[in-house]
């Protein structure tokens, strides 16, 4: 069974990222070889789940009420904040990584991932 790669395993790898629109594109570089290989993935796969459309009505109940309460509490609650962008990106970049890691291995005296051909 594979292990999970962690964001701080390839961190050192990580060159470059570009986000562009919903693609993510990620220039990871080996400083051991030398190697440089990029790998590509959606951003859209670490966004926040979409619920499932709801009648018109519900939605409107809900909402208003869910709008009212918030005025009315709002100086008491602290916002819920949902997953960060920034956690969204590195859960993409290491998404990307296993798309490559079968050309990395991970190097023990290095504490991160080596490019191994």
């Amino acid at each position: 069974m594979k292990e999970k790669i962690t964001y701080e395993q390839i961190k050192p790898l990580v060159q470059y990222v570009e986000i562009t629109s919903d693609i993510v594109q990620c220039h990871f570089h080996c400083p051991i070889k030398s190697k440089k290989i990029v790998a590509i993935t959606r951003f859209s796969k670490f966004s926040e789940p979409i619920s499932p459309r709801r009648s018109h009505f519900t939605f409107s109940l809900k909402s208003t009420t869910l709008f009212k309460l918030k005025k009315y509490f709002s100086s008491y609650l602290k916002p819920v904040v949902p997953q960060t962008h920034e956690l969204q990106k590195e859960n993409a970049i290491v998404y990307a990584f296993e798309k490559i890691s079968d050309r990395f291995i991970y190097s023990d005296e290095h504490k991160h991932f080596v490019y191994k051909f």
